[in-house]
């Protein structure tokens, strides 16, 4: 029988691996007015979902010009490779999101964002930026937005 001290090494190390490849998930959007996914990586397979231009999703496999990602509402689908780019937009995935005057929950708030709303980046996200991210509306609107209600970084 294996006690509880054998088994906390293996947990703490998938625990880290876990956190690990969440730290640096690969994020693309779409690049076509309408990307069609599919059920599998051909496009003879069952057409699930359209998604529109600059649609965040999470890479997860990539196999012979298809593409296996995972979308906001965490839908796993088959794009074509070539539907894809850098990514360069985030969307909302709470209800609303405030998008403040600078990287502090006590500035002014500047705009809210409703669920599914595209925001571009402003500037690349580095790795140690924190909790906020920089973002411009279609709009023209730009601040900080926390990174916890987006989707795409």
């Amino acid at each position: 029988m294996t006690s509880p001290r054998q088994l906390l090494p293996l947990v703490l190390a998938f625990g880290l691996s876990a956190a690990a490849a969440v730290a640096h998930a690969d994020f693309r959007q779409t690049v076509d007015n309408a990307t069609v996914g599919y059920e599998g990586p051909s496009a003879k397979a069952t057409r699930q979902f359209l998604y529109s231009r600059g649609t965040p999703v999470e890479v997860l496999v990539s196999i012979e010009g298809w593409v296996k990602v995972r979308d906001a509402t965490g839908t796993l689908v088959w794009l074509e490779r070539k539907a894809l780019a850098d990514r360069s937009n985030v969307q909302v995935k709470v209800p609303v999101a405030d998008v403040q005057a600078a990287a502090d929950a006590a500035s002014p708030i500047v705009f809210r964002a409703e669920q599914g709303v595209l925001l571009q980046l402003v500037t690349p996200q580095p790795p140690n930026a924190g909790a906020w991210a920089q973002v411009r509306h279609r709009d023209g609107q730009t601040g900080f937005v926390r990174l916890d209600a987006v989707f795409g970084l």
